[in-house]
């Protein structure tokens, strides 16, 4: 179990140091960390899951999870993903499953299941944590946006395709209202 909490403990480490690609390359000065924005997809997650009745438990799992890959492959921009998605995708599961691989079989399977679900869109739970990782985005877009990174908006109007949800686009929507 101690090589297993050491494991997970690095890719924490790394992921607390690993700036978001996105907000560098659209000059955003100090942007916030791979690990930060987990965070936040989390707390989302879990409070849209308890409000609409989804298992809070595999919600908070698949949302703490879903950028844990970026501690090793680093933290991709959509182009680079969508030019090597079989690539990256398959990078994704293999550190998935290595660190997985140090945990009793049960619990194990637990996360790799997780994973799966979200990286394969199969549930509800899944397809809110995918929604929210975008909505947190563009949450974080507007407070840079208010706070004078103007090139943020692009970033922005990505996150408002991206997402699906319904009421989750209208969210976002309201609360940028006075940005374009």
């Amino acid at each position: 179990m101690k090589e297993a909490l050491a494991k997970f403990y690095e890719a924490i480490l790394r992921l607390k140091n690993l700036k978001r690609t996105g907000w560098l390359r659209y000059g955003v000065r100090e942007p916030e960390s791979v690990a930060a924005h987990s965070y936040a997809v989390a707390l989302l997650s879990i409070l849209l899951a308890d409000l609409r009745g989804l298992d809070v438990a595999e919600v908070a799992r698949m949302a703490l999870i879903h950028d844990l890959p970026e501690a090793v492959i680093g933290d991709l921009t959509p182009e680079q993903k969508r030019r090597e998605i079989r690539r990256v995708s398959e990078k994704e599961l293999e550190v998935i499953m290595g660190l997985a691989k140090s945990l009793p079989e049960e619990v194990a399977s637990k996360y790799l299941q997780a994973w799966r679900d979200y990286a394969e869109e199969l549930s509800s739970a899944a397809r809110l944590v995918r929604d929210v990782d975008k909505l947190e985005m563009g949450l974080q877009a507007i407070h840079y946006i208010r706070s004078g990174s103007r090139s943020a908006i692009e970033i922005y109007k990505s996150a408002l395709k991206q997402i699906r949800d319904p009421e989750l686009k209208r969210i976002l929507e309201k609360l940028g209202k006075d940005l374009a």
